[in-house]
C-alpha cells in the first residue's frame, strides 16, 4: 500500500477499511494504523444485508472527506460477486477522489473469495479506465499474494 512518506513518516492522506461480515480485518486495521495518519474502518455486522450495508457505507463515505485509499476485506467464502462488485461500483461512486484500491481476500490466495476479487479488480479497472485509480490484490500487511497474478489472469480468460 506503500503509504508512507520520506523516512518512515505516515502520510496524511484518509485511509478507509472495508470489511465484509465475517472477514478477517484486524491484522489489515492494524498495518494500515502504521501507514497512515487517518484510518476509518466500516464493518458489515453480520445479520446485516448486503444492501444495507452498501447504504450505511455510502453515507459514512460521504461524510468521510477526501479519501486516498479505499481497503475491502473480503471474507472467505466465494459466491459474493453480484454483492461484492455492487458494493465496490458503489464505493468508487462515494469516493470519486479516491487513487488507490486495494482488494484484499486475506492472507491466503487460495480462499474461495481470491478468484471472485481478481476478477473484480480487472472489471473495476475497465470500468474506470485510465482515470489515475489503482487497482491491486494484496494481503493484510500490503503484500503481494503469491498466485493472485495467476488468478487475475485466469478471470480473464
Amino acid at each position: 500500500m506503500k503509504t508512507r512518506g520520506r523516512k518512515g513518516e505516515l502520510r496524511d492522506e484518509i485511509c478507509v477499511l472495508i470489511a465484509e461480515s465475517g472477514a478477517s480485518w484486524a491484522e489489515c486495521a492494524a498495518w494500515l494504523s502504521t501507514q497512515a495518519r487517518d484510518v476509518r474502518v466500516v464493518i458489515q455486522r453480520p445479520d446485516e444485508h448486503t444492501s444495507t450495508f452498501q447504504s450505511r457505507l455510502q453515507e459514512q463515505l460521504r461524510r468521510s472527506g477526501d479519501v486516498g485509499t479505499a481497503v475491502f476485506v473480503a471474507s472467505s467464502s466465494a459466491e459474493k460477486l453480484v454483492p461484492r462488485s455492487s458494493l465496490l461500483r458503489a464505493v468508487l461512486g462515494a469516493l470519486p477522489g479516491v487513487r488507490r484500491v486495494v482488494l484484499c481476500p486475506g492472507s491466503d490466495p487460495e480462499a474461495p473469495a481470491a478468484r471472485e476479487l481478481a476478477g473484480l479488480s480487472l472489471t473495476l479497472r475497465e470500468l474506470r479506465g485510465g482515470g489515475g485509480v489503482t487497482f491491486s490484490l494484496e494481503g493484510p500487511r500490503g503484500e503481494p499474494l503469491r498466485g493472485l497474478a495467476r488468478l487475475a489472469i485466469d478471470a480473464a480468460a
